[in-house]
Protein backbone atom coordinates (compact mmCIF):
# COMPACT_ATOMS: atom_id res chain seq x y z
CA UNK A 1 0.00 0.00 0.00
CA UNK A 2 2.86 2.39 0.84
CA UNK A 3 4.54 2.35 -2.60
CA UNK A 4 1.14 2.78 -4.24
CA UNK A 5 0.46 5.94 -2.21
CA UNK A 6 3.89 7.39 -3.10
CA UNK A 7 3.30 6.55 -6.76
CA UNK A 8 -0.12 8.21 -6.70
CA UNK A 9 1.38 11.33 -5.09
CA UNK A 10 4.07 11.46 -7.79
CA UNK A 11 1.46 11.19 -10.55
CA UNK A 12 -0.63 13.98 -8.98
CA UNK A 13 2.47 16.20 -8.77
CA UNK A 14 3.06 15.51 -12.46
CA UNK A 15 -0.34 17.01 -13.34
CA UNK A 16 0.63 20.37 -11.80
CA UNK A 17 2.25 21.75 -14.97
CA UNK A 18 -0.83 20.87 -17.05
CA UNK A 19 -2.72 23.54 -15.10
CA UNK A 20 0.02 25.90 -13.87
CA UNK A 21 1.59 26.34 -17.33
CA UNK A 22 -1.64 27.53 -19.05
CA UNK A 23 -2.29 29.93 -16.17
CA UNK A 24 1.08 31.62 -16.71
CA UNK A 25 0.73 31.59 -20.49
CA UNK A 26 -2.64 33.34 -20.13
CA UNK A 27 -0.97 36.21 -18.29
CA UNK A 28 -1.54 35.40 -14.62
CA UNK A 29 1.15 36.76 -12.38
CA UNK A 30 3.31 33.92 -10.93
CA UNK A 31 3.48 35.67 -7.55
CA UNK A 32 -0.31 35.83 -7.46
CA UNK A 33 -0.66 32.13 -8.35
CA UNK A 34 1.64 31.11 -5.48
CA UNK A 35 -0.05 33.63 -3.14
CA UNK A 36 -3.42 32.00 -3.87
CA UNK A 37 -1.97 28.55 -3.05
CA UNK A 38 -0.63 29.78 0.30
CA UNK A 39 -3.74 31.74 1.25
CA UNK A 40 -5.93 28.69 0.69
CA UNK A 41 -3.53 26.43 2.62
CA UNK A 42 -3.42 28.80 5.60
CA UNK A 43 -7.22 29.15 5.58
CA UNK A 44 -7.68 25.36 5.62
CA UNK A 45 -4.91 24.57 8.11
CA UNK A 46 -5.51 27.27 10.72
CA UNK A 47 -8.66 25.77 12.34
CA UNK A 48 -7.06 22.31 12.45
CA UNK A 49 -3.80 23.63 13.94
CA UNK A 50 -5.53 25.62 16.68
CA UNK A 51 -7.62 22.60 17.65
CA UNK A 52 -4.92 19.89 17.48
CA UNK A 53 -1.58 21.70 17.92
CA UNK A 54 -2.34 24.97 19.71
CA UNK A 55 0.17 24.43 22.52
CA UNK A 56 2.97 23.45 20.14
CA UNK A 57 2.58 26.38 17.75
CA UNK A 58 4.57 28.85 19.84
CA UNK A 59 7.03 26.49 21.54
CA UNK A 60 9.74 27.68 19.16
CA UNK A 61 13.18 29.05 19.97
CA UNK A 62 14.63 32.21 18.38
CA UNK A 63 16.90 30.27 15.95
CA UNK A 64 13.94 28.08 15.00
CA UNK A 65 11.79 31.15 14.28
CA UNK A 66 14.55 32.41 11.99
CA UNK A 67 14.72 29.03 10.28
CA UNK A 68 10.95 28.92 9.84
CA UNK A 69 10.96 32.39 8.30
CA UNK A 70 13.72 31.33 5.90
CA UNK A 71 11.74 28.21 4.98
CA UNK A 72 8.55 30.18 4.41
CA UNK A 73 9.96 33.26 2.74
CA UNK A 74 12.72 31.58 0.76
CA UNK A 75 11.65 28.04 -0.09
CA UNK A 76 7.88 28.20 0.08
CA UNK A 77 7.42 31.68 -1.38
CA UNK A 78 10.35 32.89 -3.50
CA UNK A 79 11.44 29.47 -4.82
CA UNK A 80 7.91 28.53 -5.86
CA UNK A 81 7.45 31.91 -7.58
CA UNK A 82 10.71 31.41 -9.48
CA UNK A 83 9.68 27.88 -10.48
CA UNK A 84 6.25 29.13 -11.63
CA UNK A 85 7.78 32.10 -13.48
CA UNK A 86 10.14 29.77 -15.36
CA UNK A 87 7.11 28.39 -17.23
CA UNK A 88 6.81 31.71 -19.03
CA UNK A 89 10.22 31.32 -20.69
CA UNK A 90 11.00 27.61 -21.01
CA UNK A 91 9.43 24.21 -21.68
CA UNK A 92 7.77 23.17 -18.39
CA UNK A 93 9.42 19.75 -18.64
CA UNK A 94 12.82 21.46 -18.50
CA UNK A 95 11.82 23.29 -15.30
CA UNK A 96 10.60 20.06 -13.72
CA UNK A 97 13.68 18.05 -14.65
CA UNK A 98 16.04 20.71 -13.28
CA UNK A 99 14.37 20.32 -9.88
CA UNK A 100 15.87 16.82 -9.73
CA UNK A 101 19.26 18.49 -9.16
CA UNK A 102 18.18 19.32 -5.61
CA UNK A 103 20.04 16.34 -4.02
CA UNK A 104 23.31 17.64 -5.49
CA UNK A 105 22.71 21.09 -4.03
CA UNK A 106 21.65 19.59 -0.69
CA UNK A 107 24.92 17.65 -0.33
CA UNK A 108 26.99 20.70 -1.29
CA UNK A 109 25.14 22.99 1.14
CA UNK A 110 25.23 20.40 3.94
CA UNK A 111 28.99 20.12 3.54
CA UNK A 112 29.29 23.91 3.84
CA UNK A 113 26.84 24.64 6.66
CA UNK A 114 26.62 21.32 8.55
CA UNK A 115 30.13 19.98 7.96
CA UNK A 116 28.84 16.75 6.43
CA UNK A 117 31.35 15.04 4.16
CA UNK A 118 30.01 13.77 0.84
CA UNK A 119 30.51 10.09 0.05
CA UNK A 120 33.12 9.27 -2.58
CA UNK A 121 30.43 8.24 -5.06
CA UNK A 122 29.08 11.81 -4.92
CA UNK A 123 32.06 12.97 -6.96
CA UNK A 124 31.07 10.52 -9.69
CA UNK A 125 27.33 11.04 -9.95
CA UNK A 126 27.06 14.75 -9.08
CA UNK A 127 29.20 16.04 -12.00
CA UNK A 128 27.33 13.72 -14.36
CA UNK A 129 23.99 15.03 -13.09
CA UNK A 130 25.12 18.65 -13.42
CA UNK A 131 26.36 18.02 -16.96
CA UNK A 132 23.01 16.46 -17.85
CA UNK A 133 21.17 19.41 -16.31
CA UNK A 134 23.29 21.82 -18.35
CA UNK A 135 22.45 19.89 -21.53
CA UNK A 136 18.73 19.92 -20.73
CA UNK A 137 18.87 23.70 -20.21
CA UNK A 138 21.09 24.50 -23.20
CA UNK A 139 20.87 21.56 -25.66
CA UNK A 140 22.84 23.39 -28.37
CA UNK A 141 25.70 24.17 -25.99
CA UNK A 142 25.80 27.75 -27.23
CA UNK A 143 26.61 30.20 -24.43
CA UNK A 144 27.39 33.35 -26.39
CA UNK A 145 24.36 35.09 -24.85
CA UNK A 146 26.02 35.08 -21.41
CA UNK A 147 28.12 38.07 -22.40
CA UNK A 148 25.24 40.09 -23.82
CA UNK A 149 21.76 41.34 -23.01
CA UNK A 150 20.19 40.10 -26.23
CA UNK A 151 17.28 37.77 -26.84
CA UNK A 152 19.37 34.74 -25.97
CA UNK A 153 19.77 35.99 -22.41
CA UNK A 154 16.00 36.34 -22.12
CA UNK A 155 15.47 32.79 -23.42
CA UNK A 156 17.82 31.42 -20.75
CA UNK A 157 15.88 33.13 -17.97
CA UNK A 158 13.54 30.20 -17.47
CA UNK A 159 16.40 27.77 -16.79
CA UNK A 160 18.05 30.24 -14.41
CA UNK A 161 14.76 30.68 -12.53
CA UNK A 162 14.29 26.90 -12.29
CA UNK A 163 17.87 26.33 -11.07
CA UNK A 164 17.50 29.12 -8.50
CA UNK A 165 14.31 27.48 -7.23
CA UNK A 166 16.09 24.13 -6.93
CA UNK A 167 18.91 25.79 -4.96
CA UNK A 168 16.48 27.50 -2.57
CA UNK A 169 14.56 24.25 -1.98
CA UNK A 170 17.85 22.49 -1.28
CA UNK A 171 18.76 25.22 1.21
CA UNK A 172 15.39 24.64 2.88
CA UNK A 173 16.25 20.95 3.30
CA UNK A 174 19.52 21.83 5.01
CA UNK A 175 17.89 24.46 7.21
CA UNK A 176 15.12 22.04 8.09
CA UNK A 177 17.65 19.47 9.20
CA UNK A 178 19.94 21.83 11.09
CA UNK A 179 17.51 24.31 12.66
CA UNK A 180 13.89 23.18 12.80
CA UNK A 181 14.37 19.41 12.71
CA UNK A 182 13.11 18.95 16.29
CA UNK A 183 9.78 20.69 15.72
CA UNK A 184 6.64 18.64 14.90
CA UNK A 185 6.23 18.33 11.11
CA UNK A 186 2.74 19.86 11.12
CA UNK A 187 4.00 22.91 13.04
CA UNK A 188 6.82 23.38 10.53
CA UNK A 189 4.40 22.99 7.61
CA UNK A 190 1.92 25.48 9.05
CA UNK A 191 4.46 28.22 9.81
CA UNK A 192 6.10 27.63 6.44
CA UNK A 193 2.81 28.46 4.74
CA UNK A 194 2.15 31.44 7.07
CA UNK A 195 5.58 33.04 6.58
CA UNK A 196 5.37 32.24 2.89
CA UNK A 197 2.00 34.01 2.69
CA UNK A 198 3.37 37.09 4.48
CA UNK A 199 6.36 37.20 2.12
CA UNK A 200 4.16 36.81 -0.95
CA UNK A 201 1.83 39.58 0.24
CA UNK A 202 4.87 41.84 0.51
CA UNK A 203 6.06 40.80 -2.96
CA UNK A 204 2.66 41.60 -4.44
CA UNK A 205 2.55 44.96 -2.71
CA UNK A 206 6.12 46.17 -3.19
CA UNK A 207 8.25 43.91 -5.37
CA UNK A 208 6.40 44.11 -8.68
CA UNK A 209 5.65 41.20 -10.95
CA UNK A 210 7.28 38.53 -13.10
CA UNK A 211 4.59 38.88 -15.75
CA UNK A 212 3.22 41.65 -17.93
CA UNK A 213 -0.33 41.31 -16.63
CA UNK A 214 0.52 42.34 -13.07
CA UNK A 215 -1.04 41.31 -9.78
CA UNK A 216 -4.06 43.63 -10.07
CA UNK A 217 -5.04 42.09 -13.40
CA UNK A 218 -4.61 38.62 -11.90
CA UNK A 219 -6.95 39.43 -9.02
CA UNK A 220 -9.52 40.67 -11.52
CA UNK A 221 -9.39 37.33 -13.36
CA UNK A 222 -10.68 35.47 -10.29
CA UNK A 223 -14.15 36.19 -11.64
CA UNK A 224 -13.43 33.77 -14.48
CA UNK A 225 -14.66 30.38 -13.24
CA UNK A 226 -12.17 28.47 -15.43
CA UNK A 227 -9.21 30.32 -13.91
CA UNK A 228 -10.57 29.99 -10.37
CA UNK A 229 -11.10 26.25 -10.90
CA UNK A 230 -7.52 25.89 -12.16
CA UNK A 231 -6.12 27.77 -9.16
CA UNK A 232 -8.11 25.57 -6.78
CA UNK A 233 -6.87 22.44 -8.52
CA UNK A 234 -3.20 23.50 -8.28
CA UNK A 235 -3.56 24.31 -4.59
CA UNK A 236 -5.60 21.31 -3.50
CA UNK A 237 -4.64 18.34 -5.72
CA UNK A 238 -0.91 18.45 -6.66
CA UNK A 239 -0.48 20.68 -3.62
CA UNK A 240 -2.07 19.47 -0.38
CA UNK A 241 -3.56 16.10 -1.42
CA UNK A 242 -0.35 14.84 -3.06
CA UNK A 243 1.70 15.87 -0.01
CA UNK A 244 -0.64 14.00 2.35
CA UNK A 245 -0.51 10.86 0.19
CA UNK A 246 3.28 11.09 -0.07
CA UNK A 247 3.91 11.27 3.67
CA UNK A 248 1.38 8.53 4.38
CA UNK A 249 3.13 6.37 1.79
CA UNK A 250 6.57 7.07 3.26
CA UNK A 251 5.38 5.75 6.62
CA UNK A 252 4.43 2.45 4.98
CA UNK A 253 7.37 1.73 2.68
CA UNK A 254 11.16 1.58 2.63
CA UNK A 255 13.35 4.49 1.56
CA UNK A 256 14.73 2.58 -1.43
CA UNK A 257 11.25 1.85 -2.80
CA UNK A 258 10.26 5.47 -2.23
CA UNK A 259 13.24 6.60 -4.32
CA UNK A 260 12.11 4.55 -7.32
CA UNK A 261 8.44 5.53 -6.94
CA UNK A 262 9.47 9.20 -6.96
CA UNK A 263 10.83 8.71 -10.48
CA UNK A 264 7.22 8.52 -11.66
CA UNK A 265 6.97 12.28 -11.11
CA UNK A 266 9.41 13.52 -13.79
CA UNK A 267 8.66 10.66 -16.20
CA UNK A 268 4.90 11.19 -15.98
CA UNK A 269 5.26 14.98 -16.10
CA UNK A 270 7.34 14.91 -19.29
CA UNK A 271 4.88 12.48 -20.88
CA UNK A 272 1.82 14.54 -19.94
CA UNK A 273 3.46 17.79 -21.04
CA UNK A 274 4.35 16.25 -24.40
CA UNK A 275 0.85 14.89 -25.03
CA UNK A 276 -1.40 17.61 -23.59
CA UNK A 277 0.74 20.77 -23.79
CA UNK A 278 2.48 19.90 -27.07
CA UNK A 279 5.81 20.60 -25.34
CA UNK A 280 8.15 17.73 -26.25
CA UNK A 281 11.83 17.65 -25.36
CA UNK A 282 14.44 17.67 -28.10
CA UNK A 283 16.23 14.36 -28.63
CA UNK A 284 19.41 15.47 -26.86
CA UNK A 285 17.33 16.82 -23.96
CA UNK A 286 15.49 13.50 -23.59
CA UNK A 287 18.80 11.60 -23.54
CA UNK A 288 20.21 14.03 -20.98
CA UNK A 289 17.06 13.60 -18.89
CA UNK A 290 17.64 9.85 -18.67
CA UNK A 291 21.25 10.45 -17.57
CA UNK A 292 20.09 13.00 -14.99
CA UNK A 293 17.44 10.72 -13.49
CA UNK A 294 19.84 7.77 -13.36
CA UNK A 295 22.56 9.85 -11.66
CA UNK A 296 20.20 11.39 -9.10
CA UNK A 297 18.70 7.98 -8.33
CA UNK A 298 22.18 6.62 -7.63
CA UNK A 299 22.89 9.58 -5.35
CA UNK A 300 19.60 9.10 -3.50
CA UNK A 301 20.19 5.38 -2.98
CA UNK A 302 23.69 6.00 -1.63
CA UNK A 303 22.41 8.79 0.63
CA UNK A 304 19.59 6.73 2.12
CA UNK A 305 21.88 3.79 2.80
Amino acid sequence: MGPLLVALAAILWATDALVRYPLIQHGLDPTFVVFFDHALAVALLTPFMFVKHRKQLTKVSAPQWAGLFLLGGGASALATVLFTASFKYVNPSVSILLQKLQPVFVVLLASIFLGERPKKTFYIWAPLALLAGLTISFPTWEFGFLGSLGSGAAESRGSLYALSAAGLWALATVVGKGVVGKLPPMVVTYWRFVFGLVTLAGMLAFAGSFSDGGAAASFAKLGDFTILRSLLYVALVPGMLALILYYQGMLRTTASKTTFMELLFPVTAVTLNTVFLNAPLAGVQAAAALVLLFSITQLSIESRR
